[in-house]
């Protein structure tokens, strides 16, 4: 999006990417030069570990640090350590029926596992309530629709606008209680909650 980048990372000549599982996250400490601050900073994974050869993190120009993020060029280099954190469907294998709440850019560790569950054909059933505030500020839509019609995972998107355009059709307002209860349609106890955003 317009403020919005991703940065992917290969790994020095005769290294190995690191492992890690969908839903992680990792530090990162971007050499860039050209006055750029140098610090080190956790960001979400938002690649797949199927995804070969490269880890990569979806950014959001925010604080005085990511505001420079799109100032990074190809060939600059970067220290990562990782990976980190348990947020992650593959730490449990018995849930079927899972429910992804994300706000603005918290979409980039639901994203990995939505990559990781499609390139491994995973047979679960994904509910997506993605909020955001307009329609252009909604990262990786189409490659959520990709997925959606791929049928792995048996995925459903529910796009829902705080400041939604007069042409928007779809939800709008937050990600609360009331559509929660509705989008899920019932049966709220045998699902499992997975949320990422802001506390609103």
């Amino acid at each position: 999006t317009n403020d919005i980048w991703t940065i992917k990372l290969t790994p020095s000549e005769g290294e190995k990417r690191y492992d890690y599982l969908p839903g992680q996250f990792h530090f990162i400490k971007l050499y860039r030069g050209s006055g750029l601050p140098v610090e080190e900073h956790p960001f979400t994974i938002s690649s797949s570990p199927t995804e070969d050869g490269f880890v990569s993190s979806t950014i959001k120009e925010s604080g005085d640090f990511t505001a420079t993020i799109g100032k990074t060029k190809p060939g600059d280099t970067a220290v990562v350590q990782g990976a980190y954190g348990r947020f992650s469907y593959i730490l449990h294998p018995e849930e079927q029926e899972l429910v992804f709440i994300a706000g603005g850019v918290g979409i980039t560790p639901l994203m990995s596992m939505l990559r990781h569950m499609r390139d491994t054909r995973t047979d679960k059933d994904v509910l997506l309530l993605y909020g955001n505030k307009t329609e252009n500020d909604i990262v990786f839509r189409g490659e959520l629709s990709e997925i959606e019609a791929g049928g792995y995972p048996h995925l459903k998107v529910v796009h829902i606008l705080s400041q939604a355009g007069d042409e928007w059709r779809g939800e709008t307002g937050f990600v609360d209680k009331e559509k929660i209860e509705r989008l899920c349609a019932g049966g709220l106890e045998t699902k499992a909650f997975y949320v990422c955003g802001p506390p609103i």
